[in-house]
């Protein structure tokens, strides 16, 4: 049975964000996306990947930031960088 493809507004509604921030994710290479058309499909595996890079081992991902550095609050990409 081939696997079922989400759409760019249910991995939103998922993680609590707006369409375009998922949009955003797929552009930077964070989230893998397959394009169809005009429209953006992703696998679950990929989306429960994101889940488990941005998982912090004890408190809240904002008190494990730096206050002062924007990009420090990126999400890793795939390939475990950060974006600059």
């Amino acid at each position: 049975m081939a696997e079922r493809l989400l759409t760019v507004p249910q991995v939103a509604d998922e993680f609590q964000v707006t369409s375009q921030t998922v949009r955003n994710w797929i552009d930077a290479g964070t989230l893998p996306a397959i394009r169809m058309g005009r429209a953006f499909r992703l696998r679950r595996a990929d989306v429960d990947a994101l889940l488990d890079r941005g998982r912090t081992s004890g408190g809240s991902r904002p008190s494990q930031r730096e206050l002062w550095n924007a990009g420090a609050d990126s999400l890793p990409r795939r390939d475990g960088s950060v974006p600059a």
